[in-house]
């Protein structure tokens, strides 16, 4: 009777463990399902290209301010070649590099990008 205890507990606890999204100690709570119309959607597909007039155009709010502000940044670091996302929080979502480390955040107005952010 222990036995199929065990069992029973056993495959509970499994087929529960699926459902957790893993923790990133730099980004938080990882997404693991991305809608595809989203702001991480969106934010996985920038950080994915390399930076260029082409991609404020596809990407940023105010193709000016935007690239006066962030060129330089963005510049360095993109494209990404391992990306995943956090968790979106107030219609921001953070962004790390798997192969390097690097994070950016971005936040996001009517579906653009209108600030970007390093981590410390």
């Amino acid at each position: 009777m222990r036995k199929i205890a065990f069992l029973i507990a056993s495959i509970m606890i499994a087929s529960s463990l699926h459902a957790v999204s893993p923790v990133s100690a730099s980004i938080g709570r990882v997404q693991g399902d991305v809608k595809e119309h989203s702001i991480t959607a969106i934010a996985l597909r920038a950080v994915s290209e390399e930076y260029t007039e082409a991609w404020l155009d596809a990407y940023a709010s105010d193709k000016i301010a935007f690239g006066e502000a962030y060129s330089p940044l963005l510049s360095s670091v993109l494209p990404m070649d391992n990306p995943i996302a956090s968790e979106e929080r107030n219609s921001a979502v953070a962004i790390m590099d798997l192969s390097t480390g690097t994070v950016l955040s971005f936040m996001f107005r009517n579906g653009r990008i209108v600030a970007v952010s390093t981590a410390p």
